[in-house]
């Protein structure tokens, strides 16, 4: 899978170490407008994924969420991959 969102956009990836791509819906994946919109699209599917990633147009990973994520601590504002 190609992590680098679209010029000037940023993209979402969620992935289950279980089975995700054999799941009906497949992986998590959607390109956002805005980094705001792309935490909030990780944030409301943390629940259904291990982990969710998104990156910016150069394939930089900033923000992480998930479950596996928040066992680690590494979600939210005062987690440590918050940007």
């Amino acid at each position: 899978m190609q992590t680098q969102a679209p010029r000037g956009q940023y993209r979402v990836m969620g992935l289950d170490p279980f089975d995700t791509l054999t799941w009906p819906s497949g992986p998590l994946w959607k390109d956002c407008e805005t980094l705001d919109e792309a935490r909030d699209f990780a944030d409301r599917h943390s629940d259904m994924y291990a982990w969710i990633y998104v990156y910016n147009d150069a394939g930089d990973l900033l923000y992480e969420a998930g479950f596996g994520a928040q066992q680690l601590g590494r979600t939210g504002p005062h987690g440590s991959n918050w940007q």
